[in-house]
């Protein structure tokens, strides 16, 4: 392996992007993470992002460090997102605006000389112009980002595996059949729209209530922006690794209304990603219970439809829990029910505008964050 050209922050420059500057920097981070698509296909797909409602005209920037009175050369890059979100502190709930940021990466020419960190650093000082808070998800463990800033957030996952009869032939694929499918109706793209506004409008209520309690709570507003965002990145993947094939299915909602999930499937890892829940209209704990139940239920019918053999959902609560252990019951021979806190990977992590540690709840911390 060669060895890095040994530089210093002195000898580098910090800017926002420019088209060529991003372009280069998808083409050094499409060497680690492109495959299995190409890097000229993986470059599509970042610019495919890039014009997406949650992105396009600004809200989405670029960043290089890149050697001095060299433009070209791109030693380190990532992109900040700028949501809105919900903040209560003090019995007090407010909007305001929060960064996520993606695609932390280094030229290997140029590692283990703490480019990323000048990078970031330079990153915050422009984010805490215009936000309150900025997150991101680490893949590296846990003490790197500490070290900047930026605090971990612990994080359960819950997992369902579906586990295909014995007599499975290789040549099928093995799919699941829903045990109540007048339960629930499948949720395609133009749905999702109008009930996003529904459960931001909700969510902003629930913060209305919060009392005074010493911490700040904050949430990341559940539009329509970052749900078709995800969205947008399972078609996109699809359309390239599926023959053109791409599912239509974004979600499920049950038959009565008062409860739905959004999803995104993931090609690479196999599995299909619970983006959020939603209950409305308040029902009691057991109609809260059997509506998760049928819905993730729905989940694992779509993911086996499509080769995907586990769903995965983040930060369940105790109901959420028990709906997705019931699913388990229905299925005894088929679905592995298994909720563990995340320790190694997509790490999320929190940081207040100015470097300020509070005391944090992280409200509705689920995947329809992630970015």
């Amino acid at each position: 392996m060669a060895q890095p050209l040994a530089i210093t922050a002195a000898d580098t420059e910090f800017c926002e992007a420019t088209p060529e500057q991003r372009e280069l920097a998808w083409k050094l981070n499409g060497a680690a993470w492109a495959r299995p698509m190409s890097i000229e296909t993986y470059v599509a797909q970042e610019f495919h992002l890039s014009e997406q409602e949650l992105t396009k005209d600004g809200r989405c920037k670029y960043w290089v460090l890149h050697l001095t009175g060299y433009p070209r050369q791109v030693i380190a890059s990532c992109e900040t997102t700028r949501k809105k979100v919900l903040i209560s502190e003090n019995g007090v709930s407010r909007e305001g605006y929060g960064y996520g940021i993606a695609s932390v990466y280094t030229n290997p020419d140029y590692r283990r000389q703490g480019m990323a960190a000048t990078l970031l650093r330079r990153v915050q000082e422009a984010m805490d112009q215009d936000s309150d808070l900025s997150v991101l998800y680490s893949d590296i463990g846990r003490q790197y980002y500490s070290n900047l800033g930026w605090h971990v957030v612990p994080r359960d996952e819950l997992t369902l595996t579906y586990i295909p009869p014995a007599s499975t032939s290789d040549n099928e694929t093995p799919t699941l059949q829903h045990s109540q499918p007048g339960s629930i109706r499948y949720l395609r793209l133009e749905d999702l729209r109008a009930l996003c506004e529904v459960d931001e409008l909700h969510l902003s209520a629930r913060f209305d209530r919060i009392p005074a309690d010493g911490a700040r709570h904050v949430a990341f507003l559940p539009s329509f922006a970052q749900i078709s965002w995800q969205v947008a990145r399972a078609e996109f993947v699809a359309g390239k690794l599926l023959d053109g094939k791409a599912p239509e299915n974004v979600g499920a909602i049950t038959s009565n209304g008062r409860a739905w999930i959004y999803w995104s499937h993931d090609w690479k890892r196999k599995k299909l990603k619970i983006l959020k829940v939603v209950t409305v209209l308040e029902p009691t704990q057991q109609q809260r219970i059997y509506d998760i139940r049928v819905l993730v239920e729905a989940a694992l019918v779509e993911a086996t439809t499509w080769g995907l053999g586990t769903v995965l959902l983040w930060n369940p609560d105790e109901e959420t829990a028990m709906g997705c252990k019931a699913v388990g019951d229905v299925h005894p021979h088929d679905i592995d029910v298994v909720i563990d806190e995340n320790v190694d990977h997509s790490i999320s992590s929190l940081r207040w505008a100015g470097g300020k540690h509070k005391n944090t709840v992280w409200e509705d911390n689920y995947y329809y964050c992630w970015c």
